[in-house]
């Protein structure tokens, strides 16, 4: 016979005891949330879909500015060409400034010597 002493044995918890019953209840149909706390549930769908509209304004806003930046371009390519004909001893310099003046809403360039 065995009469020596064993000290009782601990009983550890299972971890679902840990768990709080927010989380055990996963589709939380019985819990009730004030306004703010509704909001903190919800606020990354809705921080995600506030950037997501802002950063379509903000594309949208700038096809105007990219539209006007073409239409510079191909008027300061078509007057630079045009100049360059037209008096082939200015050095280039000067045919780029007269290019970039009638494109900015200068007069056309005058007759010069």
């Amino acid at each position: 016979m065995s009469d020596s002493w064993h000290p009782p044995m601990t009983v550890q918890k299972p971890l679902s005891d840990n768990v709080s019953t927010s989380m055990q209840d996963s589709d939380r149909k019985e819990q009730n949330l004030n306004p703010i706390e509704g909001f903190g549930s919800h606020s990354y769908v809705v921080l995600a879909t506030l950037c997501t509209v802002s950063l379509i304004v903000i594309a949208w806003s700038l096809v105007p500015i990219s539209r006007q930046a073409a239409r510079w371009n191909g008027c300061f390519q078509e007057s630079f060409r045009w100049d360059r004909r037209t008096f082939p001893t200015d050095p280039n310099l000067v045919s780029k400034l007269w290019a970039t003046r009638y494109c900015n809403g200068g007069s056309l360039s005058m007759p010069r010597e």
